[in-house]
């Protein structure tokens, strides 16, 4: 008996446990599906020569098994400063990044629609002349937000007119970024108006023009028609509920006012290119200044906090090991996790003859193959002129243990904070991963009903243990308990006719559906 009792209790133990796990919250999926390719709209690249249009595409991540077809959606854009990879002399800079994939499959596992789209990319960033590499790389940046909010209208058009192929709720869209990334996603939060672009920094202090003109690169919805610009989805909105970065920065802090959109921010405050509070934003692959006071994640936070913008992760209470460990370094600004990397200079030997100085690190969450990297670069390069160990060892030079161990264990940290956050921002009303698989094997019929209505699972598992109909007001009509079965009915022949609810409760699940009685 004592044997018993002690199966039985781990039985109970472990079914609490699973109940437990919420949607959006915990990974209550374990497979995921990817969807590589989707063409989301079609714009202008300057990569080309002349300009020419290109598919603007981007990988769909949903949980395996999945039925819901209301699911909240993420968009991450991922880093490469605005260039392809390894042309930028770096193996990062695609849609399929490491760690953007990481975090695809993660919000995935959570119940998530996760989408990684590519933003055009291309600038002068050889060019001499200091102006021209300002004013090319903030045009880049202008576009990435284009394409951000093309995304957006692209999703909300698949709803309204595409049969809602992604599954997705339309009206809980979250975007963030990683890296450059990051720079695209605040900027689709905040940039408001063109005349937002229209300040001294951004201006070409020669001529005095502004280096962004809406009637040549078009408008900063991307919905004109424009000499760089092709406007995709026109009519939709473009607005979205939140945003996030790893990374990246803010234009001009300017651009956040009263009563916008919560921003959660992950920074490492020694990052060497983008700003951690107030500060220059340096191009790494040359070393210039292209911006002056833009706003890091630091800046972010305190504006957003001053106007009550994350109020809603404030009145949402979240108290867990994450929380505690961004509260220990975030100056009381709620949204804000720092990663502090303490920097020790020093040099990094590659090849004989060739020792590279540390740089401090700001992207601890990134990781690469890198043979592949090696070769990729030595095949499309020939080695001039650099070889590929020596470019693979400049990247390490500002991330030493590059490895998936380390990258993870941060994007851990990351996912431990956004989640409820996130979960806060949407609104969202989940069930647990148990009830959302009982939804989804459930069958109720006729419906509407005359004289029975019958249910049924079609999971042999998982049977019916108690079916209760309800009435418009919360009063139980009609209860059929211990049913230990995998169909069931309830006679409804005397009710009046209406709107009930039947709650129907199985071995592991609860599930309620709406019935109406003729």
């Amino acid at each position: 008996m004592k044997r018993l009792i002690t199966i039985a209790g781990l039985m109970l133990l472990t079914l609490s446990l699973m109940q437990a796990q919420t949607r959006y919250l915990d990974e209550v999926f374990t497979g995921v599906t990817r969807t590589t390719g989707v063409v989301y709209g079609n714009n202008i690249t300057v990569i080309l020569n002349p300009p020419a249009a290109q598919p603007l595409t981007m990988d769909v991540y949903e949980p395996t098994g999945d039925t819901s077809r209301n699911r909240p959606v993420v968009l991450v854009g991922t880093t490469g400063n605005f260039l392809p990879a390894i042309l930028n002399g770096s193996p990062q800079g695609t849609i399929k990044d490491s760690s953007v994939v990481e975090i695809c499959t993660r919000l995935a596992k959570r119940g998530y629609v996760a989408i990684s789209f590519f933003y055009r990319q291309g600038w002068a960033a050889s060019n001499p002349d200091q102006s021209v590499q300002t004013a090319t790389l903030l045009q880049a940046a202008y576009r990435g937000i284009q394409d951000a909010r093309t995304c957006v209208r692209y999703l909300r058009k698949s709803v309204a007119e595409g049969g809602n192929p992604h599954g997705i709720n339309a009206e809980k869209i979250v975007i963030g970024g990683v890296g450059t990334g990051g720079y695209v996603s605040m900027g689709a939060a905040y940039l408001n108006t063109f005349d937002e672009i229209l300040l001294p920094k951004f201006t070409n202090p020669t001529t005095g023009s502004p280096y962004v003109d809406s009637t040549f690169h078009g408008n900063i919805w991307g919905t004109n028609t424009a000499t760089l610009n092709v406007p995709n989805h026109v009519g939709y909105s473009s607005s979205f509920n939140m945003a996030f970065n790893l990374g990246g920065a803010l234009g001009d802090s300017t651009w956040i006012q009263d009563g916008e959109m919560p921003c959660v921010g992950f920074h490492t405050p020694q990052d060497p290119f983008a700003p951690y509070d107030i500060g220059i934003v340096i191009v790494p692959t040359t070393g210039n200044t292209v911006i002056d006071q833009a706003a890091g994640s630091l800046a972010v936070a305190r504006i957003n906090n001053r106007f009550g913008n994350n109020q809603v992760f404030v009145d949402a209470n979240i108290s867990d090991a994450y929380t505690t460990a961004a509260n220990a370094l975030n100056n009381g600004y709620e949204g804000l996790f720092p990663f502090n990397r303490p920097f020790t200079p020093g040099t990094l030997a590659c090849v004989p003859g060739v020792n590279l100085a540390y740089v401090p690190e700001g992207s601890p969450w990134q990781w690469w193959n890198e043979a592949a990297f090696i070769a990729t670069w030595d095949a499309a390069t020939g080695g001039v002129p650099f070889p590929g160990v020596v470019m693979n060892c400049r990247e390490k030079a500002g991330n030493l243990d590059a490895s998936a161990t380390k990258g993870r264990t941060y994007i851990d940290s990351v996912m431990g904070y956004l989640a409820p956050r996130m979960y806060a921002s949407l609104g969202i009303n989940t069930t647990s991963v148990e009830d959302d698989l009982l939804a989804s094997s459930l069958s109720v019929y006729p419906n509407p009903a005359d004289q029975v209505v019958f249910v049924r699972v079609s999971t042999p598992a998982n049977p019916i243990r108690e079916l209760r109909l309800m009435d418009a007001t919360g009063r139980t009509v009609a209860l059929r308990s211990q049913v230990n079965a995998l169909e069931s009915s309830i006679e409804t022949a005397l009710l009046p006719a209406g709107i009930y609810l039947l709650e129907v409760t199985a071995e592991q699940g609860r599930s309620t559906k709406k019935l109406i009685v003729n």
